[in-house]
C-alpha cells in the first residue's frame, strides 16, 4: 500500500543543501546606483576642448657613436 508508506522526497542531496543554506540577505540602506553612460570620473576630462586641443608630438632619434 503506498499510503502507509513514507517517502523521503529531500534525500542526501536536500539535507546537504538545507544543512548549508546562505545567511539573511542584508538591509539594503541606500538605494541602488543608477548605470551610467559615462564614468563618473569623466567630468574632469570633458573639461578639455578637444575641438581647439592642441596635441604636442616629440621624437627624439638616438644614433650611436661613429666606432674607432
Amino acid at each position: 500500500m503506498i499510503a502507509d508508506t513514507v517517502i523521503d522526497l529531500v534525500g542526501t542531496i536536500g539535507h546537504a543543501v538545507l544543512g548549508t543554506l546562505m545567511p539573511a540577505r542584508r538591509t539594503r540602506l541606500g538605494p541602488r546606483a543608477v548605470k551610467r553612460p559615462l564614468s563618473r570620473y569623466a567630468y574632469k576630462s570633458l573639461k578639455v576642448d578637444r575641438h581647439t586641443y592642441k596635441a604636442t608630438v616629440s621624437i627624439d632619434i638616438l644614433t650611436s657613436a661613429p666606432g674607432p
